[in-house]
């Protein structure tokens, strides 16, 4: 293995053994051709980012039963609601009644409160208007980032298919908080790269927040580690590299200090790695799947295009940054649920490098009237403009409270096989679909499962998996272990067949949502 010590050795040129390009070129280019935050706002009082952001609050809010029919979101107002009325973070398995004293790391606690209280003071409508807000934030932010290095074009082209990676997976949950955080955080890394020098300190709270907000911050700080890596590798004599380990160490201690400061402090960090030790889980919950190629996916869009161009117009990126991209490529075909990272961190990462390579095809073709026009718009808003922006967020959000979105709910959930329920007066323990269990807590059922498949474990819930699927013979030993007295199934499992010629139960309600079936003599 090469150590990074030789390697700083050789010719920056020939690093690796690979034509490197000198990380100068990857300053920002500030020719008027590409530099578009030029002095002065927009004639048009509007600017190109706010645009782009009001394109995309106006997509989400008004596909707000997509966005919200996700059965996470009704565990995270049960727990947010749980945390606000005792004012504590939960160390264990509450709600659930097969795990009540399990240790539980409840990671997106902030989060949690946040979509708890948007919820009880504003109802659907709420969760859904933050959510849009998020995302057009987070997008807003990386469009006016790159129009600091890239052509009004090229950065539009780039912010799009990041839009592309991120939709399929905005869902009122967590996560979609950390969206903004995830942008400035990969920004000021790449920034402070690009001028040579360590991320300022005051960017590491911003680790605080994404640490309280989601467990996705351990990306944040893989990508700091990453970077610094860069930084030593390419550093070019020894005084500057231990100059660059010795500043981005002191940075990447910050951020982890920072990280652990939350209501689980090292568990938290460890975490994620527990999560990828869960191998049944990790191919069985579609999230974590593996993109379905069988089917249209923003992800082959996305590679198809980044070849062609690389491919067409010979691009010269760094090698560091290519690595880091194809890491993120890997990331995303391995787990669907990671195209948001791909979308919104590789045009960052390549856009210094990009500006210059794009630069000399921009300056050979005559300027267009269109060019002028997006230029122009590139720069940003007037204060006429933003107050524009402003009343159309608020327009947009009215139309969305016309909707019926709670209606369309109610019509996707088990809430009617759960009134069935009630009206029988049935009680005692369910065995619940996976999907199921957030939406029983959300009702104030304790779930044989919910999502929350840290807390449960691998080994169970491939025993669960396998006892509903009909791969083993474990159905009716689970209904006896743990006193089973109803089940709540969807109509396409495998256990609904069984259940229906079971002895010894019965079925009492079905529809298209969820099946239920009863004990004739429940155990008292």
């Amino acid at each position: 293995m090469l150590s990074v010590r030789r390697a700083v050795v050789f010719d920056r040129k020939t690093l690796l053994g690979v034509t490197y390009r000198p990380l100068r070129s990857m300053r920002p280019a500030h020719e008027a051709a590409i530099a578009t935050l030029a002095s002065g706002r927009s004639q048009f009082g509007i600017s190109l980012p706010l645009i782009f952001g009001l394109g995309v609050y106006a997509l989400i809010v008004s596909h707000g039963a997509a966005v919200l029919h996700d059965p996470d979101t009704y565990l995270h107002i049960a727990v947010g609601r749980w945390i606000i009325a005792h004012g504590a973070v939960p160390h264990h398995g509450i709600f659930s009644f097969t795990m009540p004293d399990a240790v539980w790391v409840a990671h997106e606690w902030l989060g949690e409160v946040v979509i708890a209280w948007l919820f009880d003071h504003f109802g659907w409508i709420g969760l859904l208007t933050a959510t849009g807000l998020s995302v057009a934030a987070a997008v807003t932010m990386l469009l006016r980032v790159l129009l600091r290095t890239l052509a009004p074009v090229h950065a539009t082209i780039a912010t799009a298919l990041a839009c592309a990676l991120a939709l399929p997976h905005v869902l009122a949950r967590p996560h979609i908080f950390t969206l903004p955080i995830l942008v400035a955080w990969a920004a000021a890394l790449v920034r402070a790269r690009s001028e040579h020098r360590a991320p300022s300190l005051r960017t590491a709270p911003l680790m605080l927040l994404w640490a309280n907000l989601h467990g996705g911050y351990m990306f944040g700080l893989g990508l700091a580690a990453l970077l610094a890596g860069e930084a030593v590798l390419t550093a070019g004599n020894w005084p500057a590299c231990i100059r660059a380990a010795r500043s981005w160490g002191l940075f990447g201690a910050a951020s982890v200090l920072a990280a652990l400061a939350t209501p689980f402090g090292i568990e938290g960090l460890l975490l994620p790695f527990r999560l990828t030790q869960m191998n049944f889980a990790l191919s069985a919950l579609v999230e974590w799947q593996s993109p379905d190629f069988q089917s249209f996916q923003p992800l082959e869009l996305w590679i198809l295009i980044a070849l062609c161009a690389a491919l067409s117009l010979g691009w010269r990126l760094p090698l560091t940054r290519v690595g880091i991209v194809l890491l993120l490529v890997h990331m995303a075909l391995q787990h669907r649920r990671y195209g948001e990272l791909l979308g919104f961190v590789a045009p960052l990462l390549l856009a210094p490098a990009l500006a210059s390579e794009l630069k000399p095809r921009s300056d050979r073709r005559p300027a267009l009237w269109l060019d002028r026009v997006m230029a122009e718009l590139a720069k940003p808003a007037n204060p006429a403009g933003i107050v524009l922006t402003g009343a159309a967020l608020a327009a947009l959000s009215a139309f969305a409270l016309h909707g019926s979105v709670a209606r369309q709910l109610d019509a996707l959930s088990p809430r009617a096989a759960l009134d069935v329920v009630g009206a029988h007066h049935i009680t005692g323990p369910v065995l619940n679909a996976y999907g199921f269990g957030d939406y029983l807590i959300f009702s104030g059922v304790e779930p044989f499962i919910d999502g929350r498949a840290e807390l449960y474990g691998d080994r169970f819930i491939k025993r669960y998996g396998d006892a509903i699927l009909g791969s083993s013979d474990q159905l009716p030993v689970l209904l006896s272990e743990y006193g089973i007295t109803w089940t709540l199934l969807d109509p396409g499992c495998p256990a609904v067949r069984l259940l229906d010629y079971l002895p010894g139960w019965r079925r009492l309600y079905a529809d298209g949502t969820a099946i239920v079936h009863v004990r004739d003599n429940p155990p008292r």
